[in-house]
Formats: C-alpha cells, structure tokens, sequence
C-alpha cells in the first residue's frame, strides 16, 4: 500500500538528534500514513547499534555501509520507499504537529503545488535564510545578494497566506513524488548545493514552489564550518556554477572567491598580530588552512 508522506533524512554521526527524530514520529498523531526513512552513512557515533535495536515499525533504516554524502544517501532512502509525497530533512530539526499537518493539508487543497516549505527559523526564533534566490548579479555582489535575502525574509515576516517563491533550500522540505522518478538529487555533488543545483533546476521548470508563512519549524544548523567543509563547499559551488550558469561565470566567480578568501585571510592576520582573541585566532588558522586546501 502506498504511503502518503515518506520523511527522509540522511544521518552522519548525529546520533542523539536522530532519536529525537525518531520520539517525534513515534509520539507525534497525524492525520495521514507516513514513514520515517533514516539513511546512515556508516557512521560511528553509535548510531548504526542505535537504529538497528529500534524495533517501531514505522522507522525505515538504511545502512549504507560508506559515506555516499547527502544527496546520493537522499536518494537511496527515496529509492526504497513508495509515497506520494516525500518530505526532505536534516537531523538537526525540531518539527511540531501543527507544521506537518499544514504542509498536508496544502499538498491536498493546491494541486498545482510541487515544492513547499514552512518558514525555517533558528534557534534564536529568526528567520533563516532558507529561500533559493537565483541571480547571476548576487553571485558577484554580496550587497546585491544581501539586499535580495533581507527584501524577501520581510515578506517572510510579513505574509500571511502561503506565496510564491523561486525556490527552497534543503533544511526540510515537501515535494510530489511525481515530480521525479527514483533519483531527485544530482549525485555530482557530495556535499554542499546539491539542494541549490535542484531547485534551480526546479525553477527553470517553472515548477511552483511555495512558502506557509502560517507554520514554522526550527533548523538547529549553522555550527562553524571546518578548513575542510570550507573546501567542500567550494568545489560544490563550482561544480552548481558550472551546470547552471556555465564555464565563462564559473572561471570568473572562481577568481573572485579566491581574491575573497585571500582578503580574509589577511584580515584576519593583521588582526591577530594586533589583538590577542581566541576567536580572531581560530578564524585566521581556518582561511589559513582553506587557502592550502584549495591550491
């Protein structure tokens, strides 16, 4: 029998928030079948003893026995479940009963709807920057890029029925499984803009993706980025620049993440030869170590 909603999320040695996920489901009371789907990257927190001992059979686990990243361990956990909708989750959420059942009912009232989101706030109860905003210009101007993400996180605020927007990033998210067949991300990224590189894709489509600004859920992310984060992230962000904008803006933007990083990086050794700060510190080993990295 067919599901109606299918949540899956991809688990990295984050052990203790996978079973907060895993209470959540198993407490929570909805009005529609659902499976929660955990794909495990071999992780060596624990986790793989704590999901094979969970015997509630609503919880789906799979091992898939490397780290395959996100996106390709996304799609294996979407690959083994059948469901109309498919719901995309990071571990590291605090959902609620009232976001799960508006998303629902919007799904079932909007037919025409492919993609929506709850507004995805912090745990400083602001609203984070969830929304893809495609634009060439904001990729080379940071203030074009700002200006754009404050305009829109005000509509955010200030909406008061779902609206339109281009696109969602991957924090949580609900889509028709219709919309795709086995595979919904691109498997060239490991890591970093696979969810960019989808809903850019999406919205070159013209596929309507949504926002309910009545229902919230809170992200628990933006913990600090390692030297190596840092290069994954920039390898991901040439490889979406590449297939969306092509190989001119991708040489260019290439030079002009470069020329940033350097600037930081002298910034921040200035600044430490000037102030004893732990903080200053961290951030100039952490340019120091990504400009190595990305050589």
């Amino acid at each position: 029998m067919q599901l109606d909603v299918a949540f899956v999320t991809v688990n990295y040695n984050t052990c203790a928030l996978v079973e907060e996920l895993i209470r959540f489901f198993k407490a929570v009371r909805l009005p529609f079948s659902y499976r929660l789907v955990v794909v495990d990257n071999n992780s060596t927190d624990g986790s793989q003893a704590m999901l094979a001992q969970e015997l509630w059979d609503g919880l789906l686990y799979i091992q898939t026995n490397e780290n395959l990243g996100y996106g390709r361990g996304m799609n294996r956990g979407l690959q083994a479940v059948d469901s109309r909708y498919a719901c995309i989750m990071n571990t590291d959420l605090i959902l609620n009963q009232e976001a799960l059942f508006a998303l629902w009912s919007f799904f079932e009232a909007r037919p025409e709807a492919g993609v929506a989101s709850p507004v995805i706030m912090g745990s400083d109860h602001r609203v984070q920057g969830f929304l893809f905003l495609p634009s060439i210009w904001a990729l080379y101007s940071q203030t074009i890029s700002k200006i754009r993400s404050k305009s829109w996180k005000l509509r955010v605020e200030k909406a008061t029925a779902p609206f339109a927007v281009p696109g969602v990033l991957g924090a949580f998210f609900m889509i028709r499984r219709d919309l795709f067949a086995d595979s919904l991300f691109d498997e060239d990224f490991f890591f970093y803009y696979e969810d960019s590189e989808l809903a850019h894709r999406y919205w070159q489509r013209g596929i309507p993706c949504f926002v309910l600004p009545q229902a919230s859920i809170t992200h628990l992310g933006g913990q600090s980025t390692s030297a190596e984060g840092g290069r994954l992230f920039q390898e991901s962000r040439r490889i979406y620049l590449e297939k969306c904008y092509g190989a001119p803006h991708t040489v260019l933007l290439a030079l002009l993440d470069r020329f940033r990083l350097r600037f930081k990086y002298y910034k921040y050794l200035v600044l430490s030869s000037l102030i004893k700060s732990s903080k200053i510190r961290s951030k100039y080993d952490f340019y120091a170590r990504l400009i190595q990295l990305t050589k």
